[in-house]
């Protein structure tokens, strides 16, 4: 019984730390991409998985990378302050308990929990100048995650800008960029 117990504790230990990878965002276009940053169930993990959108970043209305921006976040409940672009909150979707469907701050509890089961998606955007103007529209993520993205490369027909969504594997893990050039 001792064995069992610690063998549990060891799946659980690694289930709690299971997001999979963290998430470089390099945009190196003299544009902003501005739009919906998702997040969702690991693959294989059905429609009953909470999946998450980032909030609006001030100043903007919606989440923003600005044009030469950068940031890194290593998990959801970690993404707001001391982030070069951060994201104050979540708006979480419960598919299985529609009351905790809601807005929540980055570092709420709910979004801890969900950073064990939930894998960064993609991004549904837009490139903007600074008077507002939009010019093209992506939607570049993970296609293992969502059969909405249906590519992790895309190139703008109006300004020529690529935006690229891979992950790679180190010693250390797994790391997934988002890359805007």
């Amino acid at each position: 019984m001792k064995k069992l117990s610690i063998i549990l504790g060891i799946i659980a230990g690694v289930t709690i730390a299971a997001q999979s990878s963290t998430l470089v965002i390099n945009n190196y276009s003299s544009y902003d991409a501005a739009g919906r940053f998702m997040t969702v169930g690991s693959a294989g993990s059905g429609s009953s998985q909470p999946y998450m959108y980032a909030l609006a970043n001030a100043p903007y209305t919606r989440y923003t990378i600005p044009a030469g921006g950068y940031t890194k976040y290593d998990k959801f409940d970690n993404t707001g302050a001391g982030n070069p672009i951060p994201i104050p909150g979540w708006y979480y979707i419960d598919p299985l308990n529609s009351a905790n469907t809601g807005n929540y701050p980055y570092n709420h509890p709910i979004i801890t929990a969900v950073t064990a089961i939930d894998e960064w998606m993609g991004f549904a955007f837009v490139l903007t100048d600074n008077t507002g103007y939009s010019y093209d529209s992506f939607e570049v993520g993970d296609p293992a995650l969502s059969g909405g993205f249906l590519s992790n490369t895309q190139t703008g027909v109006n300004t020529g800008v690529t935006a690229d969504w891979y992950t790679i594997t180190t010693t250390g893990g797994q790391i997934t960029y988002f890359q805007i050039y």
